[in-house]
């Protein structure tokens, strides 16, 4: 009886080890082929900028900027924005120091890092959280704004993955942290 219990357990192991395994083997070949596209001079600026735009030294512009366009939802949007971000932030440095993913650059001799690294670790992309929840804060407050922030969002996490220093399922995963963080920001003050 105690085979009968174990084969079922170890069969779910086996299928889940061959699903990470595809993941890891699409992860792999997808941020090769994006990082591929490097070396044209005017896309290399372009994602280049969209990486440095990332890094949120922007967001106290925007801060300004809808302060003087929207000033009866800026104090609401500004305490939405702090506790989101300190959500997101809680959850990315937990989950970067647990998994502990090596950037593509330093294991994937085809990648070459063109981008100054903030750390040394890849999962999950901090450039993607920040990007998806500032896209999906704002689109609460600015449904039209919705496709021009979540292209400049999806711009952003790419340029990670074009810049040699993350593989697509940690912008992925960054992206679904932003979004669940801005979320439950939003549901914490509406």
């Amino acid at each position: 009886m105690r085979n009968h219990d174990i084969n079922p357990k170890l069969q779910e192991r086996k299928r889940v080890h061959r699903l990470v395994h595809r993941i890891k083997k699409w992860d792999t070949a997808a941020c090769i082929r994006i990082a591929h596209w490097n070396g044209r001079r005017s896309l290399d600026r372009l994602m280049y900028a969209a990486s440095h735009f990332g890094y949120g030294y922007s967001y106290p512009l925007i801060g300004i900027i809808v302060m003087a366009v929207d000033r009866a939802n800026t104090q609401f949007i500004f305490h939405i924005g702090v506790v989101s971000f300190l959500i997101e932030h809680t959850i990315y440095r937990i989950v970067k120091k647990w998994i502990k993913r090596i950037r593509p650059f330093k294991v994937i001799p085809e990648i070459r890092n063109l981008m100054k690294i903030p750390d040394e670790f890849s999962f999950p992309s901090g450039h993607a959280a920040g990007a998806f929840l500032m896209a999906t804060l704002f689109r609460h407050f600015y449904p039209a704004l919705s496709i021009p922030l979540y292209l400049l969002a999806a711009i952003i996490g790419l340029s990670r993955v074009y810049n040699g220093v993350h593989y697509p399922s940690d912008v992925m995963a960054g992206s679904f942290l932003g979004i669940f963080s801005a979320r439950i920001g939003i549901a914490l003050f509406v």
